[in-house]
């Protein structure tokens, strides 16, 4: 019997379709189903999201992207900016780009997430949402506003300072 073999873009096409369907799917049935009242829940705390330093909760909204992953749609809720930066893990470029972004959170008082690039259950998802033919920086961040949208994107390794002023810029 002979055997089939695919190629590795084809597979990747497959898995992008398929995660583009079940999030479409997911979307229908979130805009479509009766609405509930929102339980309003305190932020989780989750591995690599650093709070910001002075406590300035915004009050939870129900106009965050629900494609979004956990982590960033938690701090959407709560904050109406969020700093994620991306990187592969086994990149000491990209650890440097980590420490740059995450003091320049903390100065700015903005939430920050981190998001490993071989994560697919976070990294997957901000794939699909970006246009078309696009992938996340590697290394690289970006400045997520509510509900979700990306209003600065930086690929490659920026200082410390030139991030916290991506962040002032998008006040």
């Amino acid at each position: 019997m002979p055997t089939i073999a695919i190629s590795p873009h084809a597979r990747i096409g497959a898995l992008l379709g398929v995660l583009l369907t079940a999030l479409a799917g997911s979307a229908f049935f979130l805009f479509h189903s009766q609405s509930h009242p929102a339980t309003v829940t305190p932020p989780v705390t989750h591995p690599h999201v650093t709070p910001p330093t002075p406590v300035h909760v915004v009050q939870p909204t129900v106009n965050v992207n629900p494609l979004l992953p956990a982590p960033l749609h938690l701090q959407l809720e709560h904050y109406p900016r969020v700093l994620v930066a991306f990187y592969n893990p086994s990149s000491p470029i990209d650890a440097v780009t980590l420490v740059a972004a995450s003091e320049a959170a903390k100065a700015q008082h903005v939430p920050f997430i981190a998001v490993n690039l071989m994560n697919d259950a976070v990294a997957g998802p901000l794939t699909a949402l970006l246009p078309t033919g696009q992938l996340l920086p590697n290394p690289g961040f970006a400045i997520y506003r509510r509900p979700g949208v990306i209003v600065f994107r930086s690929d490659g390794a920026l200082a410390e300072s030139a991030v916290a002023q991506a962040i002032k810029d998008t006040r």
